[in-house]
């Protein structure tokens, strides 16, 4: 596989025409070509928000934040959300879809997830990684895991598995829509739990949508031993 992760994912997403596309793909309310990827994010909220009332807390990391898909869930729940991506200019229309949805207790600032120094030992109650693994290789997915489990006792992360129906699935999509080749990073579920397994126990997976989506997202505990959610003292993600 000829992945690159600076150029694929950093360069790929660190420029205002990727986001506007983005944003558009995911949470416009209009066109046919994007309906299967909002229905996608319609369920990825659905899934986040019953695993997010499954775990105590008062504040999150959502790392990428993207454009601001989950900022209604958070909102919904008054959680103090340092709102993270890789791209500037992700965030910047983050911010507006933050300040819609009415949440206001939110800072947000550019961070890779591969180096999180900034943030001390269980500055969060949870971590929320969405859409992020799938264009990650092993080993640098294998860092941001062990990252997440520092800094919070809860994480929640998706990946994207690889079967024979989606294979096809996106080689028709590709006939068919166009686009759609390129490079990414999908694993089969036992590469993802061999992966997870030694920062996590894993509490609960789920399908986001079998048909539309390779996505699955795992709900877990960090092996770090903290002592439970609202552990985190201070404001979140501040340094001693």
């Amino acid at each position: 596989m000829n992945f690159d992760y600076e150029r694929d994912t950093r360069g790929f997403y660190q420029n205002d025409d990727t986001a506007r596309r983005y944003h558009h793909m995911f949470m416009s309310p209009k066109g046919w070509r994007n309906l299967p990827s909002r229905l996608v994010a319609r369920r990825e909220r659905r899934a986040i928000e019953t695993l997010l009332d499954q775990v105590p807390h008062r504040t999150a990391l959502d790392l990428p934040a993207g454009t601001g898909k989950l900022a209604g869930i958070f909102a919904a729940r008054g959680t103090r959300v340092v709102a993270s991506d890789i791209s500037a200019s992700m965030l910047k229309l983050a911010e507006a879809e933050y300040a819609r949805a009415g949440c206001i207790d939110v800072r947000f600032q550019v961070e890779d997830a591969t180096d999180l120094a900034r943030f001390r030992e269980g500055s969060f109650d949870v971590a929320v990684c969405l859409r992020l693994m799938h264009r990650v290789p092993s080993g640098l997915r294998r860092r941001m895991l062990r990252e997440f489990a520092r800094i919070a006792p809860y994480t929640i992360v998706s990946y994207g598995i690889e079967t024979g129906f989606h294979k096809k699935r996106r080689e028709l999509r590709a006939a068919v829509f166009g686009g759609g080749r390129d490079p990414l990073c999908f694993c089969s579920v036992e590469q993802a739990r061999v992966e997870l397994s030694p920062d996590f126990e894993v509490l609960r997976q789920t399908w986001i949508a079998p048909a539309l989506s390779q996505e699955m997202v795992f709900l877990l505990r960090s092996r770090r031993g903290r002592a439970g959610a609202f552990g985190a003292a201070g404001e979140p993600g501040s340094t001693p």
